[in-house]
């Protein structure tokens, strides 16, 4: 089972590639690196006319000191 938490949001115009690395563990307590086959997809449904959107903050407002 794979847990994530992500703070901050990933932003993107047109494409996004992750790679993850999946560990196992080997019966002795190593490392078994794992041959996962992972996917996912995202759509993005609405009835056109849709409302306007509200701007967006710029990136010096979201940046974290």
């Amino acid at each position: 089972m794979y847990r994530w938490h992500i703070m901050d949001p990933i932003r993107f115009e047109e494409e996004l590639k992750v790679t993850i690395q999946a560990l196992g563990w080997r019966h002795d307590k190593r490392y078994l690196p794992l041959q996962d086959d992972i996917a996912s997809v995202a759509f993005w449904y609405q009835e056109l006319p849709g409302q306007k959107f509200p701007k967006l903050p710029d990136k010096d407002y979201l940046e974290i000191i």
